[in-house]
């Protein structure tokens, strides 16, 4: 199966070349995360507009977990809070390529609804690409997702599908 990968590999680095939007579902171990990586890696990617904290990166390419990514946008709200939520939200709307891994372990609330929904929007209307990566099925993607951030996906990339047995087994 890894030329079934490495296809699906060529077809989704075009997409995110163009600012596309895609979610990556299947199961444990069929390489989706690995593929993130080797895209943030590879790809040609828009420059950054903006810099967190006076952190200046080359290749500011975002990889988040599902969690790590609200527990971050939930620390904004601290007083002792390093950034505000709008300098974070700016700072995921921005990165040359945003990645949300495991989305299958968030709580599905109407707060990460509608954190998820302004973050692809913006980045959408920016032409930035994001991977959402979950184990899901397809069809359980597609219901985890607002219809906002699907709408928009269909458009300008979709689902890819990792099909076959785990590469850890």
């Amino acid at each position: 199966h890894g030329s079934q990968w490495l296809q699906k590999y060529e077809s989704v680095k075009k997409i995110v070349e163009n600012g596309g939007i895609v979610a990556f579902c299947g199961k444990r171990g069929a390489g989706k995360t690995r593929m993130a990586y080797e895209l943030a890696k590879n790809c040609k990617l828009p420059d950054p507009q903006i810099k967190r904290l006076n952190h200046a990166e080359d290749r500011p390419c975002i990889y988040r977990t599902a969690m790590e990514f609200f527990m971050e946008m939930r620390s904004t709200y601290s007083p002792k809070a390093e950034c505000t939520e709008m300098e974070l939200f700016e700072w995921f709307t921005d990165a040359a390529l945003l990645v949300i891994d495991e989305m299958q372990e968030r709580g599905e609330t109407a707060f990460e609804d509608r954190k998820i929904t302004a973050i692809v929007d913006a980045r959408y209307r920016n032409g930035r690409p994001t991977i959402l990566i979950g184990n899901y099925n397809h069809e359980e993607f597609d219901k985890s997702l607002s219809d906002s951030v699907i709408s928009r996906m269909n458009e300008t990339g979709g689902f890819t599908t990792f099909d076959w047995k785990s590469y850890r087994e």
